[in-house]
């Protein structure tokens, strides 16, 4: 037997989620009938129903939760632009006050001196 996927969800909720009549959403919580598969993951919130490539990512409370846990706002997700132009900036600079340097950029090989 097989755990129930809507237990602990108010059937106002499944509906909700589901767009399906309350009726409906009390039949699944009851286990008259079984929700379909891809009921069952909009449940879940796994957005691998979506795309398979995000099979494990979950959204829960506003929040985006990669298969490890790590769990990002769409605050955190809308500042990955900034964030991705401020590191290209810096790296830009480094390489700037490397080369008055005379310093072989990271990754270079140092010139040989005779």
């Amino acid at each position: 037997m097989s755990l129930n996927p809507c237990y602990g969800i108010p059937a106002e909720q499944i509906a909700r989620i589901c767009r399906v009549s309350l009726k409906t959403a009390m039949r699944w919580k009851r286990g008259a009938t079984r929700p379909p598969q891809t009921a069952i993951m909009m449940l879940e919130g796994d957005l691998g129903s979506f795309d398979p490539e995000w099979r494990g990512w979950l959204l829960r409370n506003g929040k985006l939760i990669s298969p490890e846990g790590w769990e990002v706002t769409t605050g955190d997700v809308l500042t990955l632009p900034l964030l991705r132009a401020q590191i290209a900036g810096y790296q830009a600079k480094e390489r700037q006050i490397l080369a008055m340097d005379g310093q072989p950029e990271p990754g270079e090989l140092p010139a040989i001196r005779a």
